[in-house]
């Protein structure tokens, strides 16, 4: 049973922000099992409502009108085939609160930021609105620290957006007064509003996202999918509580990360050459490698909790340990740069080049490089990460891992984690320093935990990671208006 089974005859909202495939139909499989069970539903949509959201940031009129005809389609999917359709209800913002009177009576209307920390900083009233506009301009320009004075439309929309949402549900939430309420992610513009207020209030929440696998959803109860200590409680029950083939479902895994099975998400390493090392390897006979495997600044911006132990950011953490392995010619250090930083003009991989690569004390693998991840880990004698898998992965091959940031493999004891910068180059340049006796059992929790977490649709079938049939059949939007979307956006690339 999941928590998911468990909810019934109560009064539910969901909101509906990123209609793309799985997102969509997880929310009409939530709906549809939930009004099984007797519960009433309040489905909150968007009509255009959002002036920046993750899947329209620049506020398309006709991805809009594209969103809004695939939410509807799969409303009448829903008004067809759930049990108690009669309990679906569906609100529309605008009933609560028109866009133009907020603009009106409770939105600053000059609002200039000179840089995203100032913009993080900035709140609508108790709502940390600012950050969740930081968090969606980073993933919509894949750069952590994007120039603010090339977006001040693109900010003036979030921050808007924000505010109006952060006291539209605040009337929503007085009029219908759910038990629960459920929306996608937590972390963006258009839903970060409803999780603070239901924080505030103290009304249950649960988060939904993509699960383990491709076949299933992750479903959480007051909790976003990215905090590390949910993950950890998670990763230690379905250990605890799993059958004796955990060690062999564990190590599937791994397994497959190394053979570049697509499943859960993309593989980043599937065009990378199996077996392929750095020319460099044949000329450093007699030194100690220590390989570097940063993590996309981008990925976990304006997630809470996450980031380095005790630098600002991984490009930091990098600079500072070339300098201090300067006088160290014993050492060969490499720097593997994620592969999803692969063809991108953003801050994070500028600063690679123009300040780590002046450094004599380490080679730069760039992220299109065809370096084999996992042959650089078995050659490795450390493997340093800042939180990405692979050190989990380094664990699983039998390798000493140093950990410089959070991750959700943390509370497992087979790395090292350093209190301070000085403590982390006594344990890199110490050929006596002793790395904690890795436990066969810990790799395989975390191994075991991606491949079991989360529910098992029963609606929807997936075709592969964006595409998918809801009860044999596709959601789709109107034939005339994705086409009609498709020839304007045709048109653009000509004339551009």
């Amino acid at each position: 049973m999941t928590h998911l089974d468990h909810i019934s005859n109560q009064t539910i909202l969901v909101q509906t922000t990123y209609h793309p495939a799985p997102h969509l139909e997880t929310e009409m499989e939530i709906v549809e099992r939930l009004l099984a069970q007797g519960n009433t539903i309040y489905w909150i949509i968007c009509e255009g409502d959002f002036q920046a959201c993750f899947n329209n940031p620049e506020h398309k009129t006709m991805d809009c009108k594209v969103c809004f005809s695939r939410v509807n389609k799969g409303l009448d999917f829903l008004k067809k085939y759930a049990d108690n359709s009669k309990k679906l209800q569906v609100l529309k913002y605008k009933d609560f609160l028109s866009l133009e009177d907020f603009k009106k009576n409770q939105f600053q209307q000059e609002l200039n930021f000179s840089d995203i920390k100032k913009l993080k900083a900035f709140h609508h009233k108790s709502y940390d609105s600012g950050m969740a506009t930081a968090s969606s301009l980073v993933s919509f320009t894949r750069n952590h620290e994007p120039n603010v004075a090339d977006y001040q439309d693109f900010i003036y929309r979030g921050l808007l957006t924000g505010g109006y949402l952060y006291e539209t549900f605040q009337l929503v939430l007085d009029k219908i007064q759910p038990d629960l309420v459920i929306l996608f992610n937590g972390r963006f513009i258009e839903n970060r509003p409803l999780l603070r207020v239901c924080q505030e209030r103290k009304i249950n929440y649960a988060t939904h996202e993509r699960g383990g696998k491709i076949n299933n959803f992750l479903f959480r109860i007051n909790s976003i999918p990215h905090s590390i200590e949910t993950i950890s409680a998670e990763m230690e029950n379905l250990w605890e509580k799993a059958e004796n083939d955990r060690n062999e479902i564990g190590k599937t895994f791994y397994t497959n990360r190394i053979k570049r099975v697509e499943d859960a998400w993309y593989s980043f390493t599937k065009e990378q050459q199996e077996g392929r090392l750095p020319e460099s390897f044949k000329h450093i006979e007699g030194k100690k490698v220590i390989t570097i495997f940063n993590s996309s600044l981008d990925e976990y911006e304006g997630l809470e909790g996450f980031g380095p132990y005790f630098y600002s950011n991984d490009n930091e953490g990098i600079k500072n340990i070339c300098e201090s392995l300067e006088s160290y010619p014993d050492i060969k250090l490499y720097l593997r740069v994620h592969p999803n930083l692969k063809g991108l003009d953003n801050s994070q991989n500028n600063y690679l080049k123009e300040v780590i690569g002046k450094f004599k004390s380490i080679e730069i693998i760039p992220a299109e490089d065809s370096v084999d991840t996992y042959a650089l880990i078995n050659k490795s004698d450390i493997v340093v990460v800042f939180g990405s898998t692979v050190g989990a992965e380094a664990v699983f091959a039998g390798k000493k891992v140093v950990l410089l940031g959070r991750a959700a493999y943390e509370n497992l004891n087979s790395f090292i984690i350093p209190k301070n910068h000085e403590e982390l180059i006594q344990i890199l340049t110490d050929h006596n320093f002793n790395f904690p006796t890795i436990k066969p059992e810990d790799p395989l929790k975390y191994g075991y935990w991606n491949e079991s977490f989360g529910i098992n649709y029963k609606y929807y079938s997936p075709i592969n990671l964006g595409k998918g049939t809801y009860r044999g059949k596709q959601v789709k939007a109107n034939f005339i208006l994705r086409e009609w979307r498709r020839f304007i956006e045709k048109r653009k690339k000509t004339i551009q």
